[in-house]
């Protein structure tokens, strides 16, 4: 079969959802492509390609984008059969009975994709394999989201039938959770590099690992943890020797100078266990590139972060989150306290290690609580920058809050009137401005403002500086201007500070006009992001190398 992937974007991170499922693919004899919807023009591909599978990854923000892709590819052709995986179907099965998907993947879906290709080159049915929702099998795979085990037929929609995201697909419809990671091919990253600007840039992103077991409510593993409830650990890791293998045919076929661990959790505990142990031995003589990963502030120590800066750790992300004891540890239950914090980021700030913070802004809180504690909403962003500054954090973000389906911090916001549900109105970037009702326009403004402004704040640590953005300039309807410092700091601090890079100058010219147009983009949803161009539509022709599944199974 002809296999097209279709992608919103690609900036700097590696797609390795994408690369994944190309390679399976191509371990059992499939071609892929890719459009890029930035870049291509998807209509122009669907006619020379001529594919027989269609296949989209989505996230809340960019679904109602790969909405309207299927839908041209249904009228360029109905018999492509088209497929959405990824972490909005994933939270939303119930699109298989409103959108035009011959199916939608849910959930980790390595061994299922490929049991999907197997089945349809056959001209076998697809409707009894684990995580693939059809429209003929959601009547018995899908039930209303409520505390009932009840099953509801879903049938044929009418108006009155509920809307998409009242479903949940019935637990007992998923395998369990893939324990054993070696035996996956490498990713694919052919299929993306060959096409864009990552062949050259050389910062490649890499996961070890699967799975996280805290509680933040804004992030989406909670719940996916209680959905794969009994269904196999949490965490799940490929071995030392499998990971360096992999990394060191990358560096071999694409330059590399950096390598960016993109784990939830890389170091998953306080002890330096025997995984840990291994991977500072043998990472150092098999790959010997500097690094970064992501990790929390209260399993950070002292022993852990030596063992892994002598095996190359130059950077790290603790996300903070909130400055805010009560907001932190009650409403974004990140589960740590300030002492935690500000204990860890001065190892680093004393290892010379460098770091990267995410800090949530505009989290909404009830009206009384704010009266009872004294405080206006933009009190706690205040309280956010002013904790990231006391850290002496490297690089700091501050986002605007999002809610993402499946998040408990989305229905805290549905349950208090801050948000509506309509999750089809959220944009792709959480960097555009705040969805919540409950703020005025004025606070939607210093919101913004303090995003761009913030990172500045923190970077120069100057108490005037300080002052001058909380008390002025995150008032004044400057945005756009204050769009510009912020993103020349952002890219001097990614290129030369958080992942340092040597880059010849006509490529960071070329890479700087490239990422200016996306961040803008991030921040304005109402500017144009596709154009229609033609670009490389031919199949990639090999896997990356590495232990491959048997085709047979």
């Amino acid at each position: 079969m002809k296999i097209l992937f279709v992608e919103r974007d690609v900036e700097y991170i590696d797609p390795m959802n994408i690369q994944l499922l190309s390679a399976l693919a191509k371990v059992r004899g499939h071609a892929t492509f890719l459009t890029i919807l930035s870049q291509d023009d998807l209509q122009d591909d669907l006619k020379r390609i001529q594919p027989d599978m269609v296949a989209f990854s989505a996230k809340t923000g960019e679904h109602v984008t790969y909405y309207r892709s299927n839908e041209l590819v249904k009228r360029s052709s109905p018999n492509i059969f088209t497929i959405m995986g990824g972490p909005h179907p994933t939270f939303f099965p119930g699109l298989i009975l409103t959108q035009d998907f011959d199916a939608v993947a849910i959930g980790e879906c390595d061994d299922a994709w490929q049991q999907l290709l197997d089945a349809l080159d056959a001209g076998r049915p697809i409707d009894s394999i684990p995580n693939i929702l059809t429209k003929t099998n959601a009547s018995t795979m899908l039930r209303l989201a409520s505390k009932t085990s009840d099953h509801e037929a879903a049938g044929t929609l009418s108006p009155s039938d509920p809307p998409e995201y009242a479903f949940e697909v019935d637990p007992a419809f998923l395998r369990p959770r893939k324990t054993y990671l070696d035996d996956l091919p490498f990713y694919d990253r052919e299929l993306v590099y060959r096409k864009t600007h990552l062949g050259r840039f050389p910062l490649r992103s890499f996961m070890s690992s699967r799975g996280c077991p805290f509680q933040c409510t804004y992030c989406f593993e909670p719940k996916f943890n209680t959905i794969y409830a009994g269904k196999g650990p949490i965490y799940n890791r490929y071995s030392v020797k499998r990971l360096c293998l992999e990394l060191q045919e990358l560096k071999e076929r694409w330059p590399t100078q950096f390598i960016k661990f993109y784990d939830d959790m890389f170091i998953l505990d306080r002890r330096v266990n025997p995984w840990l142990e291994e991977f500072v031995e043998t990472y150092p003589r098999e790959v010997g590139l500097p690094f970064f990963i992501l990790t929390r502030a209260n399993v950070l120590t002292r022993e852990n972060l030596s063992a892994l800066k002598s095996a190359g750790l130059h950077s790290l992300t603790m996300s903070i989150e909130a400055g805010n004891e009560y907001v932190r540890s009650k409403i974004v239950k990140r589960h740590m306290t300030m002492q935690q914090i500000t204990d860890a980021y001065d190892l680093c700030y004393d290892q010379k290690v460098f770091t990267f913070a995410n800090t949530i802004l505009g989290i909404p809180l009830k009206q009384e609580l704010m009266e009872a504690q004294g405080k206006t909403a933009f009190d706690y962003d205040i309280e956010s920058l002013d904790l990231n500054i006391r850290c002496r954090v490297g690089y700091a973000e501050f986002p605007v809050l999002h809610p993402y389906p499946g998040c408990e911090l989305a229905e805290y916001a549905v349950n208090n009137g801050f948000f509506d549900g309509d999750f089809d109105k959220l944009f792709y970037s959480y960097q555009a401005e705040s969805p919540f009702v409950c703020f005025s326009a004025k606070e939607v403004l210093m919101q913004k403002n303090l995003s761009l402004l913030g990172p500045l704040c923190v970077q120069f640590r100057q108490q005037w500086l300080r002052d001058l953005v909380v008390k002025v300039l995150v008032k004044l309807p400057l945005t756009k201007l204050y769009f510009f410092p912020w993103y020349l700091a952002k890219a001097y601090l990614n290129v030369f500070r958080l992942y340092p890079l040597k880059l010849p100058l006509w490529s960071v010219l070329v890479d700087f006009g490239y990422s200016i147009r996306r961040e803008w983009r991030k921040r304005a949803p109402n500017k144009s992001l596709y154009r229609n161009r033609q670009r490389l539509d031919r199949p990639t022709t090999r896997t990356l190398g590495g232990p491959l599944p048997d085709p047979g199974t």
